[in-house]
């Protein structure tokens, strides 16, 4: 239970601690807004603007709540003409506490006066009416604001709905020229794609052409080997023949070489002479033989009865 209730205190003190650094650094922010705002003024006097537009922004960057700095502000753009920037830094300081509601509405009023000269009458009117928010019984402003109306009835601002259809055509415009865009991205994509099918398409007839070319000479190198292994197959074939065979064939090539030796071509007269030749002979062989027949044969005798 101690350890608890110790813990509970340590965490409570480093709370307290760390919110008293925190409101410190918020004082010290304040004071330093407030330096900054007192050297503002004190260059403003002096007729230096832009050193007291640089103190003045300083003194709201370390507080956005220095109402005194925001109103002080307002009103030197005011007197150099920068219309809209006083109206956003007095608009701002009049939602502050720290400034009179006679300061605020001097502010809106000369703001309103400003705004007509630049014939900015919405503008004035606006301002006219927040003049008289702070102060509603100055004749003057109410005045002021009338004018302001009657001016802005007679030179109305561009009608909401041209704003519209203009603000529409250019967002149109805009569309257009992103399709367009688009298109033209998408059209180059796909040139992009055909070149890139035309390039593939090419190196695949050219790697078909290669394959048959190589096919080619593969068919011509098998039909090689195999004539060259046919060659080799025959000549292993002479060489292993009957040697019987072989005198055979010696025989009778040798007998052939002992007959008759003819010509390699002869005549048409030539092979008749020959064809008779062979006929005569062949006429006078059966004659031969059949004289024997006849010789050869015993006279038939009679029986005795």
């Amino acid at each position: 239970m101690k350890n608890v209730l110790y813990i509970t205190l340590s965490l409570l003190s480093l709370s307290a601690f760390a919110q008293t650094k925190a409101e410190k650094e918020v004082q010290k922010a304040i004071a330093n807004s407030k330096k900054y705002t007192y050297e503002g003024n004190t260059a403003l006097k002096g007729d230096k603007p832009v050193q007291a537009e640089v103190e003045y922004r300083k003194a709201i960057a370390e507080d956005k709540n220095n109402a005194t700095a925001q109103y002080n502000l307002g009103t030197m753009y005011y007197q150099q003409k920068s219309y809209d920037e006083a109206f956003s830094r007095l608009k701002n300081a009049s939602t502050s506490d720290k400034i009179t509601e006679e300061e605020k509405h001097k502010a809106f009023h000369n703001l309103g006066n400003a705004f007509m000269k630049n014939k900015e009458y919405e503008k004035a009117v606006l301002s006219y009416k927040e003049a008289l928010r702070h102060n509603p019984k100055d004749e003057e402003t109410r005045y002021n604001l009338a004018v302001a109306k009657e001016m802005l009835k007679q030179n109305p601002p561009p009608p909401q709905n041209n704003k519209n259809n203009k603000d529409k055509n250019n967002q149109q415009n805009q569309n257009n020229q992103q399709n367009q865009q688009n298109q033209n991205n998408q059209q180059n994509q796909q040139n992009q794609n055909n070149q890139n099918n035309q390039q593939n398409q090419n190196n695949q007839n050219k790697n078909q052409d290669n394959k048959n070319n190589q096919d080619n000479k593969d068919n011509k190198d098998n039909k090689k080997d195999q004539g060259d292994k046919q060659d080799k197959n025959k000549d292993k074939g002479d060489d292993q023949k009957d040697p019987n065979q072989n005198n055979q064939q010696n025989k009778n090539q040798s007998g052939q070489g002992q007959g008759e030796q003819r010509p390699s071509s002869l005549s048409p007269q030539q092979m008749e002479r020959i064809l008779e030749a062979m006929n005569n002979e062949e006429r006078k062989t059966q004659e031969k033989i059949n004289a024997q027949k006849v010789k050869g044969q015993r006279a038939k005798t009679e029986k005795d009865w």
